[in-house]
């Protein structure tokens, strides 16, 4: 049961909606796991499903200790789909679509300082082609703020020495330019120099059996991790926590909030807003530390 209607669900997404790769497997995991569940009820139409199905699923996910986050994505694929059956006419009424997510804590985002960055951004030595490369992957993530997917699908015919930028390919396969200073420029050119890179297509490319295809994203993790972990001890510390850094030193030196939502890529500018609370903590923390008024008596 159901697992034709997924199928067509997952092929839309992709072809039509231009979703990732990886969002692909994301829905196809949690739709899975709904109806895997709903099943045990022995249900064999789609009429069949009510409310009180989802919500015996919801407290099911979360015995199984999982966060509010995750769950709330979970029931959000399902809603997705439920207006995918609609669309095509399979349901009439979205029973899932009044049900409301678990509410969702919002974290900060983890990013690193500015002394942190510029000795990350010392670690890798240029003594070897390996090297010249790592430093570059560094140097690229924290001054675009380009996600890792993005990263390692960057192509060479891309990048635009003359005008400092390169067009990315985001999330939905939606195309954007970011901008590279001196200092990413300069590590592109001496890296593009290497005769390694002679025939290649990506620019951080796999060089050796494999033609035409690019780093990993699991390759670039552990090469940033490996760098990361000796200017921080904090584990969270990813790609994906510089992408936090360089939203935050933008918003930090004066640049407002629409241009770094388009830097990140970002659809709705609650996304970027998260990056005003981080602000506010560095702002209370200078007046908690300068104030007169702030100390304690």
């Amino acid at each position: 049961m159901f697992k034709s209607e997924i199928n067509d669900f997952l092929n839309y997404i992709y072809i039509e909606k231009k979703y990732s790769s990886n969002t692909l497997r994301a829905y196809k995991k949690d739709l899975n796991d709904f109806f895997n569940f709903v099943n045990k009820n022995s249900l064999s139409h789609w009429n069949e499903i009510k409310k009180k199905h989802v919500h015996e699923y919801l407290y099911f996910l979360s015995i199984k200790k999982l966060n509010s986050k995750t769950i709330s994505r979970k029931l959000a694929s399902v809603k997705s789909f439920f207006n995918f059956l609609i669309k095509k006419n399979i349901l009439e009424n979205n029973i899932v679509k009044s049900i409301p997510s678990p509410k969702v804590d919002k974290k900060l985002p983890i990013f690193l300082n500015q002394d942190q960055i510029s000795l990350l951004l010392k670690l890798p030595n240029s003594s070897s082609f390996d090297e010249l490369r790592n430093n570059l992957i560094l140097e690229i993530f924290y001054s675009t703020g380009v996600r890792i997917s993005e990263l390692v699908k960057i192509k060479i015919k891309h990048i635009t020495l003359s005008d400092n930028s390169i067009s990315i390919l985001g999330k939905g396969n939606k195309k954007r330019i970011v901008i590279i200073g001196n200092y990413a420029k300069k590590k592109l050119e001496d890296y593009l120099n290497y005769s390694r890179l002679k025939n290649a297509e990506y620019l951080f490319q796999k060089l050796r059996k494999s033609k035409n295809d690019y780093l990993s994203e699991r390759s670039v993790f552990n090469i940033v991790k490996k760098y990361t972990s000796k200017v921080t001890r904090n584990e969270q510390i990813s790609p994906h926590a510089l992408r936090h850094t360089f939203a935050t030193h933008l918003l930090n030196n004066g640049a407002d909030l629409m241009s770094v939502k388009e830097l990140l890529g970002h659809k709705d500018l609650s996304s970027t807003q998260i990056y005003t609370h981080v602000n506010i903590s560095e702002l209370k923390k200078s007046f908690r530390k300068a104030h007169p008024h702030a100390k304690k008596y």
